[in-house]
C-alpha cells in the first residue's frame, strides 16, 4: 500500500507482558492517513483503538515505524518524545483531565504557554479565541467543578487545539456525557477539522453511529486492521444513539 500521507504507520506490533502470558494489542498494523481529515477509529473492547491513539501521541511506545510530518517518532529519545507531544499533539480525554485549580481560561492558557513562545497578551487571546470557538467565552471564568461534563470536554477541545497541533487525538470523547451533550462535543470537533486543513484528527470510538461523522473509518478487530472505509461525512448534529 501507498505510505504517502501526514502520518504513516509501518508494521507496527504492541505486544503487553502479563506474567508468562503476551497480550498482542497492535499486530503489524500498516497504515496512511491524510491531513485534513477527520478518522474514526471503530471497534469493540480489546480492539487496540486506544492502543493505536497511545503509540500515535508518544504515550506509548511500539515496533515499528511511526512517521508524523517527516517525523520518525519511532526513533526519538525521550526528551524529543516529551518535546513532540507538547508541541505536536492535542489530546482530547474521555475524562477530560482539566486541572482543577485553574479556571477554563487557564487550563487553555496553560497548554498554549507549554507548547507556544508566544507573549503573555498572545497566549490570553489565542485561549479566549478558542473558548468563544467552542461556545465557552461567557464562562471562561468558571472553574470545571462549576461546569457540566459537556461544557468541560468543549475546554478540552479548546485547549487541545489552541495549541495549534499537527495531530488531534480523542479517546472516547463523548464516553461519560449524554446523548445532547456529546453531540455538541462532536460538533467542536467536525468544526475544528473544517477549519483547520493541516490537522490530523484520529477519534475512536466503539460508537458505530459516532462513525457517520468521520471522513475515514478504520475498524479494528484483535488489534489489526479489519477493514478501511472513506465517506462523505453527516453533520454531528444528525447524529442519535
Amino acid at each position: 500500500m501507498s505510505l504517502e500521507g501526514i502520518v504513516t504507520l509501518e508494521n507496527v506490533n504492541r505486544v503487553y507482558h502479563m506474567g508468562d502470558h503476551e497480550i498482542h494489542a497492535l499486530k503489524d498494523i500498516s497504515l496512511s492517513l491524510e491531513t485534513g481529515k477527520l478518522v474514526v477509529v471503530l471497534g469493540p473492547s480489546g480492539s487496540g483503538k486506544t492502543t493505536l491513539l497511545n503509540v500515535l501521541g508518544a504515550i506509548d511506545k511500539c515496533d515499528g515505524k511511526i512517521t508524523v510530518n517527516d517525523l520518525e517518532i519511532t526513533r526519538l529519545g525521550k526528551k524529543q518524545l516529551t518535546k513532540y507531544r507538547r508541541k505536536k499533539c492535542g489530546f482530547i480525554f474521555q475524562f477530560f483531565n482539566l486541572l482543577p485549580v485553574y479556571n477554563a481560561l487557564e487550563n487553555v492558557e496553560y497548554a498554549i504557554e507549554l507548547a507556544t513562545n508566544l507573549s503573555r497578551k498572545e497566549v490570553t487571546e489565542r485561549a479566549t479565541e478558542y473558548l468563544r470557538k467552542v461556545g465557552l467565552f461567557e464562562k471562561r471564568f468558571h472553574f470545571p467543578s462549576q461546569l457540566s461534563g459537556g461544557e468541560q470536554q468543549r475546554v478540552a477541545a479548546a485547549r487541545a487545539m489552541a495549541k495549534s497541533p499537527e495531530l488531534l487525538l480523542c479517546d472516547e470523547p463523548t464516553g461519560e456525557l449524554s446523548v445532547n451533550e456529546g453531540k455538541k462535543v462532536l460538533t467542536v470537533i467536525q468544526n475544528m477539522v473544517k477549519e483547520r486543513s493541516d490537522v490530523l484528527t484520529i477519534l475512536v470510538t466503539h460508537n458505530q453511529k459516532i462513525a457517520a461523522i468521520g471522513d475515514t473509518i478504520v475498524r479494528l478487530r484483535s488489534g489489526e486492521v479489519d477493514s478501511i472505509e472513506e465517506q462523505t461525512p453527516i453533520p454531528a448534529e444528525q447524529l442519535s444513539w
